[in-house]
């Protein structure tokens, strides 16, 4: 598979699990402390979003030829300073990669007003972050 083919299939990987995600956005609080499958299920595809978008980005990096990143969060610092993402965003996707660190490693029970805000609100993020990669790259 050609760098471009993975690029391509990893972005349609995150434009599936944005949609599955979005289909829970109207879940409450309280939907979620109700219904442990529902939860159990927001917060795998908030999961494999998270990393998908997480291994998208260190594909196109790497097949851009740009300087490898240490951390998962220089990522997207990456992203930025080679202009294919703005600050405003690659501080969005750093602190969805610090969501996915917290989701990963189960640092004890996930704090549910956090996930709640995170599916209602922060979803947005990765539609902007599609949006600014689409402008400067032809995937």
């Amino acid at each position: 598979m050609t760098n471009t083919e993975v690029l391509k299939n990893k972005l349609s990987e995150i434009k599936k699990y944005l949609t599955i995600v979005k289909s829970y956005q109207t879940k409450s609080k309280e939907d979620l402390i109700n219904d442990q499958t529902l939860r159990g299920a927001v917060e795998r595809y908030l999961y494999l979003l998270c990393q998908t978008t997480i291994d998208f980005s260190e594909a196109l990096i790497s097949h851009l030829n740009f300087r490898q990143p240490s951390t998962y969060g220089e990522i997207f610092e990456i992203l930025y300073e080679q202009k294919i993402i703005s600050q405003s965003v690659s501080l969005k996707m750093k602190k969805m990669t610090g969501f996915r660190n917290i989701l990963t490693h189960a640092y004890g029970e996930i704090n549910l007003d956090i996930l709640v805000e995170v599916l209602q609100k922060d979803i947005n993020d990765f539609l902007l972050f599609i949006e600014e990669v689409q402008k400067k790259i032809k995937i």
